[in-house]
């Protein structure tokens, strides 16, 4: 029993081309339908690589873009902050009486040496201590006090304190108003 091959399949040969074509379309298409999917594929590869750099860049950007809203916020701050400042710099200026006038309705009323002590309180009243050397020195004194009252440099003269010392100096101490 040696070489005898059994065949149980018949074979037809009308049907034996017809499967071979069909077999051949099957080929076919199995292989379009592979490029097909291998295309597609690269086409959902792409488009989620595309898609990835995008969303990347966007967030890249809304985080600078929020960096920059909260250095803009602290400046807005500081800027606000400054402009309140000003606001009260300015009520406190368009407030403030011109003070150094005051030196000049002194330097007016006597000499430098003359004066002892100055001081200012919270109604604006001016208080000055004078030293003078002679009786005829107080005249002149009240008298440009005087005179200052009627010219409106200041108002309310008021002589608070008069002392003369043994050696004939004057310890005089006297009040005003300045007008601004």
């Amino acid at each position: 029993m040696g070489d005898t091959q059994i065949n149980l399949i018949k074979k037809d040969v009308s049907s034996m081309g017809q499967f071979s074509r069909v077999e051949e379309g099957l080929r076919i298409a199995s292989l379009w339908s592979l490029a097909g999917l291998f295309v597609v594929g690269l086409m959902i590869g792409s488009a989620y690589f595309y898609l990835r750099v995008q969303t990347e860049r966007i967030q890249a950007k809304r985080l600078t873009i929020a960096k920059e809203i909260n250095t803009q916020s602290a400046k807005e701050g500081l800027l606000l902050s400054l402009k309140e400042r000003v606001g009260i710099a300015n009520k406190a200026l368009d407030a403030a009486k011109p003070w150094g006038r005051v030196f000049s309705v002194l330097s007016d009323i006597a000499y430098e040496e003359a004066f002892s002590t100055v001081s200012i309180d919270e109604t604006g009243r001016v208080s000055t201590g004078l030293e003078l050397a002679s009786i005829d020195e107080t005249v002149d004194v009240v008298t440009n006090i005087m005179a200052l009252a009627g010219e409106r440099a200041l108002r309310t003269p008021q002589m608070l304190s008069f002392a003369l010392r043994d050696d004939g100096q004057v310890q005089l101490t006297v009040s005003f108003y300045p007008i601004f």
